[in-house]
């Protein structure tokens, strides 16, 4: 008994590592605002703590494939381990950025040792090797989805630096473990799979799994920078929110041991997608919403990850190899979603800028208030607009409640429901593209799983038709509810269109309507010009090109124009 309690605590200890390891791909997600205020750097520079550590676990795995059979899973586990414990200790002391990622980029070496020879001993601690590749898996799916509810948590309740000290412990004792382990004990023998997994069925595997992975960008990356820097939550409840994945991945855990047909893994590739849609498709800031979408995502999440690694690590009962193909798929997928997603959420979040600019300066010049409260306004508010994007997006309501500018305070609430509804229609492409990559997945996934041995009846189409039938309510629902009109364009009037009366009475009021009314004329003078100049063009046989730059002239552009046609 002492001796089974034994190995079933190294076990434990050995997969708790696993999970950390695991879990470090996104457990500082939630530290990034944190990191972002603490060095005062740029957003692109603070990624790399996330990115470092993923690529440099991803090129580490794939050097150890070609080593895999020479190599050594117990002193590879310890050194992993060993640098593993002393980059996490490292990380929690770095002094400035510079260092962080240097020392995330060795915890990265570190977790892939750790990671690519942490299965062969698993399998010879569990009670037989499936059982071993099963804990192992689970091990990797608790880590992933768990890291940024996490580390949202240990963020808020002490501070960044608590996320890497925590990690120590756990890898201290699992190193005691591995240090201990008898020299003379034997690989289990390996057992057949009940997939029968050939080559080409776990290279089809590890592909779907590196396209799956891919997507997981948008539930563990961008679902917590829009709730954390556009949405202002605080880490704990961003940490909550996002706690939606691991449950509905625990819960659907018993079904994934079972998954292996092709419509049951379906049924999760296109609930992961439908999450996906369901976060780009969102018909206003509506946490609602977002649980339900991250609930989804995480029901595919717990079917399709656990399925494709039974898979992929299903030609080796024994071997390192396996696993090394699996964690560098792993990596590489999120390290390829996240080369994806970044310039081009990058350029959105530009665009979606100049759209809340535009939408912003019109509800301030329609705003009812007196020509001093909004000069007021402009003077105050001008430090708060030009401040670097270290400092977060502007609190148009508490800076404005900080002025005692009372009269403003709802156009304060208003202005900050603009900013937050483009920046969210910002994200919009960057979700879809990653729930474009997870349906990509159904490609190498028919490969890696056999054909039904009978012709499919309902029964079999059960599982995808309702995944289909949850997607499909979800969207409907949102797009019912305005998601496609949500943040998507200026309030704007038309250049020559009546506006409407402006309130009040009185010298200012008139003032105003006055100014306005003037500043509608030179935008209607100056669309009357473009569109005559468009058609002067258009008949002396201009080219397309030339009509469209002239199309999109600028303010400036239009002035030099108008001077220019008054001197014709």
């Amino acid at each position: 008994m002492s001796a089974r309690l034994g190995r079933a605590a190294s076990l434990s200890l050995l997969l708790g590592a696993v999970a950390v390891a695991f879990a470090d791909s996104s457990i500082v997600v939630l530290a990034l605002p944190d990191l972002l205020r603490q060095y005062g750097s740029s957003i692109g520079a603070v990624s790399w703590v996330v990115t470092a550590y993923n690529l440099v676990l991803a090129l580490a795995s794939l050097a150890l494939v070609w080593l895999a059979r020479r190599l050594d899973e117990r002193r590879s586990v310890r050194i992993g381990l060993a640098l593993f414990l002393a980059a996490s200790l490292a990380c929690g002391s770095a002094w400035n950025l510079g260092s962080l990622v240097a020392f995330r980029s060795a915890q990265g070496l570190g977790g892939a040792l750790l990671l690519v020879g942490s299965l062969p001993l698993v399998r010879r601690l569990a009670a037989n090797p499936k059982r071993g590749v099963t804990l192992w898996i689970a091990a990797g799916v608790v880590g992933t989805v768990v890291g940024p509810a996490a580390g949202g948590l240990l963020t808020e309740l002490l501070s960044w630096r608590a996320v890497f000290f925590a990690q120590a412990p756990l890898a201290a004792a699992a190193l005691v473990v591995v240090l201990r382990a008898r020299r003379d004990e034997r690989s289990a023998p390996s057992e057949a799979s009940s997939l029968a997994a050939s080559p080409a069925r776990c290279l089809s595997a590890n592909i779907a799994l590196a396209l799956a992975s891919a997507a997981l960008v948008g539930v563990l990356f961008l679902a917590v920078v829009l709730l954390v820097n556009i949405w202002r939550f605080s880490a704990l409840a961003a940490a909550g929110i996002v706690s939606a994945i691991p449950l509905t991945t625990f819960l659907v855990q018993p079904l994934a041991v079972r998954v292996q047909s092709r419509s049951a893994a379906a049924a999760g590739v296109i609930a992961l997608a439908a999450g996906l849609a369901g976060m780009a498709l969102l018909p206003s800031r509506s946490i609602l919403w977002v649980i339900a979408s991250l609930a989804l995502a995480g029901v595919g999440l717990g079917v399709v990850i656990p399925t494709l690694s039974r898979i992929a690590l299903a030609g080796d009962g024994a071997g390192a190899a396996p696993g090394a193909w699996n964690v560098a798929a792993r990596h590489v997928g999120l390290v390829v979603g996240l080369l994806i997603v970044t310039p081009l959420l990058t350029s959105d979040l530009s665009h979606s800028g100049q759209r809340a600019k535009l939408q912003a300066t019109s509800a301030v010049l329609d705003a009812p208030l007196a020509v001093q409260t909004k000069l007021q306004l402009a003077f105050s508010l001008a430090p708060v607009l030009s401040r670097p994007a270290s400092k977060g997006l502007p609190d148009f309501t508490n800076e404005i409640a900080k002025r005692h500018i009372g009269k403003a305070a709802g156009l304060g609430r208003e202005l900050d429901s603009i900013v937050q509804a483009a920046f969210t229609r910002g994200f919009r492409r960057s979700f879809l593209v990653t729930g474009l990559l997870g349906l990509l997945a159904l490609f190498p996934f028919a490969f890696a799983l056999p054909a039904a041995s009978r012709r499919p009846g309902w029964r079999t189409l059960t599982a995808p038709a309702l995944a289909l039938l949850a997607a499909t309510s979800l969207l409907a629902a949102e797009t019912a509810r305005g998601a496609l009109s949500y943040g998507s364009k200026p309030r704007l009037y038309a250049a020559c269109a009546a506006r409407t009366h402006f309130p009040g009475h009185g010298i200012d009021a008139t003032s105003q309507r006055l100014a306005l009314s003037a500043l509608d004329r030179i935008a209607c003078h100056y669309d009357k010009s473009r569109e005559e100049l468009v058609v002067n063009l258009a008949a002396k046989g201009a080219d397309s090109k030339a009509l469209l730059s002239v199309l999109e002239f600028g303010n400036k552009e239009l002035s030099a124009l108008s001077r220019w046609l008054s001197k014709l």
